[in-house]
């Protein structure tokens, strides 16, 4: 027996309606919200069941290894067997390039709905890979796709983009929230009943999330980004879902004309290793995943042509930012009501934790005093709001990071330095209570 049902669907972002709005209120889009006509088969499943958890064996989780060190890193050590990968990114950043250099050592199937087959050819040669360990399909239809999957047992499928796969069995054009969405469920499907890993290629839309329904992020078990400035030749992986790893972790490459390389010296992304001390610069240390990362903010402090002085930041958050030159002013006595602050992380980095904050304030100082840091000078710290520093986690890596690089001091909370000096760093560890504290030795 079966009985029909209607529920409505919009059609930017997938969010699913019990009736129809103007507005969806997931997305905000207006006039996008779409009736959505299904049939519900009811039938008696009968009386369910459930086993103890004790009862069911333990698996240990076996990982293929891609070739690629910092793909294998973000992945949480190797792609597992029947898991699915999405990777998402803007156009041009490299996505498809990194799919296919790790293509060759898992045997794949590339399927590929946007490039001919001597497009791909070109970019393969381009990048030196082996053209006999890759098999390369053009299609669309995701039908075709798993019947050629089941026919040639790849050691990995990479679907390239799943925007430009479709089931012809439903209505609606390529790209559209219901093709995707299904066309994605299927693969996830081929991928479990089968144990072969899955890559789905995803294009962003402008506000930086993958395109099609939320949906698609659900159902994967990874969800990775690709970064970068097109102006760099770097590019950064993170992982912002993973089921069989951490999402801390951050894999550093460089774009060349042969492809996609593994950074290995990866604080000369962040660093400029010309450098020389000038007002407005301050060196930290983030902590990303199981890296130790080194970074420089640079910060412009210009007397304000506005009534309003501006707040600018890239790479560092605006709201902490704001937070800073408030405790700056109230607490350390720094005069910037009438002065533009302008922050700067160097190399493209963000900031997302909030060790780098005592450089800041060191910089915006330093560049509102016209006096420059000391050289192999580094600033690890959170700023509270009465102007105290706080201890951050994982301060032996940092200090460690910095004696690796030659840096000759480093100024840390009250309650870091003891941990600090046991982490076997040869210059001087200076430790503070407060903001104030630290301008005082600094200038």
């Amino acid at each position: 027996m079966a009985k029909k049902t209607d529920y409505f669907v919009c059609s930017a972002c997938g969010a699913d309606f019990s009736k129809w709005n103007g507005r969806c209120t997931a997305c905000g889009e207006w006039n996008t919200i779409i009736d959505k006509p299904q049939e519900v088969k009811v039938k008696n499943s009968g009386t369910p069941s459930a086993v103890p958890l004790s009862s069911i064996g333990k698996e240990n989780l076996e990982r293929i290894a891609t070739g690629n060190s910092e793909f294998d890193l973000v992945c949480g050590g190797g792609i597992v067997p029947g898991s699915v990968i999405l990777l998402g990114g803007e156009p041009g950043i490299g996505k498809s390039t990194l799919a296919l250099q790790i293509s060759q050592k898992l045997r794949a199937l590339y399927i590929s709905g946007e490039e001919s087959p001597a497009q791909i050819r070109q970019r393969g040669d381009r990048i030196s890979i082996d053209p006999s360990k890759v098999n390369i399909s053009i299609n669309n239809e995701v039908d075709d796709i798993i019947s050629l999957t089941h026919k040639m047992k790849p050691g990995c499928l990479i679907v390239d983009s799943i925007q430009t796969v479709y089931n012809a069995e439903l209505p609606g054009i390529v790209g559209s929230v219901s093709q995707v969405r299904e066309s994605a469920s299927r693969l996830v499907d081929l991928a479990k009943r089968n144990d072969i890993p899955v890559i789905l290629i995803g294009h962003i839309t402008k506000e930086g999330s993958i395109a099609g329904p939320k949906l698609l992020e659900h159902i994967v078990d990874t969800v990775l980004y690709f970064e970068g400035d097109f102006s760099r030749e770097f590019r950064v992986l993170r992982a912002f879902k993973n089921r069989y790893g951490s999402v801390n972790e951050l894999g550093l490459f460089r774009m060349t004309e042969q492809g996609l390389e593994e950074v290995k010296d990866k604080n000369r992304i962040f660093l400029n290793p010309f450098r020389s001390p000038s007002p407005g610069n301050a060196v930290s240390a983030a902590f990303e995943g199981s890296r130790t990362i080194l970074f420089e903010v640079q910060a412009l402090v210009t007397f304000s042509s506005f009534s309003n002085p501006r707040r600018l930041s890239d790479g560092f958050d605006i709201n902490r930012l704001l937070i800073i030159c408030a405790v700056l002013e109230k607490h350390a006595g720094l005069k910037l009501g009438n002065f533009d602050v302008f922050i700067n992380v160097s190399g493209g980095f963000n900031i997302s934790e909030t060790s780098g904050d005592l450089a800041v304030a060191i910089a915006i100082a330093s560049s509102l005093k016209e006096k420059s840091v000391e050289e192999g000078s580094g600033f690890i710290g959170e700023v509270s709001l009465a102007g105290e520093l706080r201890p951050v986690s994982q301060i032996e890596k940092r200090v460690q990071e910095f004696r690796f690089s030659g840096f000759k001091r480093i100024y840390v909370s009250e309650g870091d330095v003891e941990k600090a000096r046991g982490a076997g760093f040869d210059g001087e560890i200076i430790g503070a209570r407060t903001v104030s504290q630290v301008l005082g030795l600094v200038f």
